[in-house]
């Protein structure tokens, strides 16, 4: 814990909560918000770090929190999980670009790796993020293997956080258009297309013949 920071009582942490909402050198989304200052100071008793630290490293990206990539590789590098800092190869380029990030496990020994591609990428639809068509590509697979790796060896570090790289990612994937040829509307018309329309005849009915009204004595009702 934090020397800094007090103990975990409601009240003080609300008390303090308010007295950093009135800094103006924290970031925006924690200035005049005494609440998101509630919320950073919990998450740093729980992570052993300075909320200013925690305040530092969240980024809000259309109303959902995330860490930064570089933040959650940092915590996983100290945390003491693995054997020295996380490790990456990368191997090969434009379309067949792919980044593995590997560590050792301190108490066993085993290597343990992550691999994040553009085949990845473009399966996912997160390359329909800019950021992964031009000189960043490496980059960002670069934290897309590391986070996974985290998350699949020790996600205590990120204590069910997501990072930003990953809300944005999710973001541009959701609002990617549906490719024409795979939506169902357009199976359906290029198999109408497909079929030679059938001429149908209708037979006429022959003319009625006409006849004539019936005479009677009774009067309807």
């Amino acid at each position: 814990m934090s020397d800094i920071q007090p103990a975990n009582k409601g009240q003080e942490m609300w008390n303090m909560a308010n007295a950093l909402s009135r800094s103006t050198i924290i970031p925006k989304a924690f200035q005049g918000q005494a609440a998101n200052c509630f919320v950073a100071l919990d998450m740093a008793n729980r992570m052993g770090a300075s909320p200013m630290e925690i305040m530092q490293n969240i980024y809000v990206v259309h109303g959902t929190p995330g860490f930064s990539a570089k933040y959650a590789i940092a915590m996983a590098n100290r945390s003491g999980v693995f054997k020295g800092p996380i490790h990456y190869e990368e191997r090969g380029s434009g379309a067949s670009l792919e980044v593995e990030a590997y560590a050792i496990v301190r108490e066993t020994g085993q290597r343990v790796s992550f691999t994040a591609s553009m085949a990845m990428a473009k399966a996912e639809k997160w390359d329909t993020n800019p950021k992964y068509k031009g000189p960043l590509a490496a980059t960002m697979l670069r934290y897309r293997s590391a986070t996974l790796l985290i998350r699949t060896t020790c996600p205590e570090v990120l204590l069910g956080m997501q990072t930003a790289d990953e809300v944005e990612d999710v973001r541009y994937a959701k609002a990617a258009p549906v490719a024409e040829e795979d939506s169902p509307i357009a199976k359906l018309n290029a198999i109408v297309e497909a079929e030679p329309e059938e001429e149908v005849t209708v037979e006429e009915p022959p003319p009625a013949t006409p006849t004539k009204p019936v005479e009677t004595d009774e009067i309807p009702f």
